[in-house]
């Protein structure tokens, strides 16, 4: 039980040390929140990107990713813009701004990721596998949270 209570430890002090894995380029993301660069990352990310399919990718509801939209325009790092064959829908690309943030994430997220694997590459497959559980079964844990508060708002 020691050694659970360690780990759950460990997770906590991550979580409130979380800052510190920020992107480190606060004078590309001033006066942007986290789920606005995500937000950044999916309409760089996805073809024809909406409302819609934005929502579905963040796991947020579509009044969420309207209310970030707004933000990104009026902030000036996306556009609107009608597609051709629908004028009714509205779709999203990057701004010079837009794209500067985009490719500015995808270099931190890169370089995130490079650190991670490197110190995964002391751990045998066997005991990757079950950080991997693990660390699943966290996210599960958080996405139920996260679906039982939305819920709740309704």
């Amino acid at each position: 039980m020691e050694l659970a209570a360690n780990i759950v430890n460990a997770l906590t002090r991550i979580q409130e040390r979380s800052d510190l894995f920020g992107h480190g380029r606060e004078d590309v993301f001033r006066g942007i929140r986290l789920a606005e660069v995500h937000c950044i990352d999916w309409i760089g990310e996805i073809d024809h990107p909406n409302v819609t399919k934005i929502a579905r990718e963040m796991g947020l509801t579509r009044g969420a990713v309207s209310k970030i939209s707004k933000k990104l325009a009026a902030k000036g790092f996306i556009q609107r813009y009608q597609g051709a064959a629908n004028n009714k829908e509205i779709y999203f690309r990057l701004t010079e701004e837009g794209q500067r943030a985009y490719l500015e994430h995808k270099k931190c997220h890169n370089r995130a990721r490079q650190e991670k694997l490197s110190i995964l590459e002391a751990y045998g497959s066997s005991e990757q596998a079950v950080i991997l559980r693990f660390l699943t079964e966290v996210n599960e844990l958080a996405d139920r949270k996260l679906n039982d508060d939305t819920s709740e708002k309704k």
